[in-house]
C-alpha cells in the first residue's frame, strides 16, 4: 500500500521470490520468469525507479499473456502497471490499464481493483466519477479506512471542504495514520500543495 497526492493505493501483484521457486517444477516457464519480472518491478517501485518498473511491468505482462500461465498474474500486474503509471503522472493511460485488469479480474481480485480504480479516478481529475464509485465503495464496506481517506481527497478536489474534514477526521477516529496534509488543508478551506504532494 502507498500514498500518491492524497490518495491510497493498494499493489496486488508483489510476491516472494520463495514462492516462485516453490512452484518452479509446477507452473510454467512463461509464468515463473515473468514473476521474476514483477518481483523486479516492484524492487524498482521500491527504489523509486519507475520508468524501469513500467518496462519490467511490460516485459512480466509479455510473458504472462502466454498460454499455460494462470491469468490472476497477467490480471494482478495490469492492476500494477497502471499504479505506475500513476507515479510517472500517465493518469488516463493508468484507468485504461485498471480498466483492462477489471475485466479480467477474478473475484477475490476485484475489490481492491475497483479500489485502486477509484484512486486513479481522483488522480485523473475525474472527481464525480470517482465520488459516486467511492460512496457505493463505502456503502459495500462503511469501516474501509483506506477507501474512506481516498473520498476525503476527492471531496477535498471538489472544494466540498466541511465533507473533506468529516472523512479525514473519521479515518482518523477509526486508527488510521495517514499525510496530514489534506486535512490542515480542509480545515483552512483550501487546497493543498498538489504539485509538491
Amino acid at each position: 500500500m502507498e500514498i500518491l497526492k492524497l490518495v491510497w493505493l493498494v499493489w496486488l501483484s508483489q510476491g516472494r521470490d520463495k514462492h516462485i521457486w516453490e512452484d518452479l517444477y509446477e507452473y510454467s516457464w512463461d509464468e515463473i520468469i515473468g514473476r521474476m519480472y514483477l518481483l523486479k518491478a516492484h524492487g524498482s517501485v521500491e527504489n523509486k525507479q519507475y520508468a524501469d518498473a513500467l518496462a519490467d511491468f511490460e516485459q512480466a505482462l509479455q510473458l504472462l499473456a502466454k498460454d499455460g500461465v494462470r491469468r490472476k498474474y497477467y490480471c494482478r500486474a495490469l492492476a500494477d502497471k497502471a499504479l505506475v503509471q500513476c507515479f510517472l503522472g500517465q493518469y488516463e493511460a493508468a484507468l485504461s490499464t485498471i480498466d483492462q485488469a477489471l475485466a479480467l479480474a477474478e473475484q477475490q481480485d476485484r475489490d481492491p481493483i475497483v479500489d485502486n480504480r477509484c484512486a486513479i479516478l481522483v488522480l485523473a481529475g475525474a472527481f464525480s466519477e470517482a465520488l459516486d464509485l467511492l460512496q457505493a465503495r463505502l456503502d459495500q464496506d462503511a469501516s474501509d479506512t483506506d477507501l474512506r481517506f481516498t473520498l476525503a481527497t476527492c471531496l477535498l478536489h471538489l472544494e466540498r471542504y466541511d465533507d473533506a474534514v468529516a472523512a479525514y477526521e473519521q479515518s482518523l477516529a477509526d486508527g488510521y495514520s495517514h499525510d496530514e496534509r489534506g486535512l490542515e488543508a480542509a480545515r483552512r478551506g483550501q487546497q493543498p500543495d498538489w504539485i509538491s504532494l
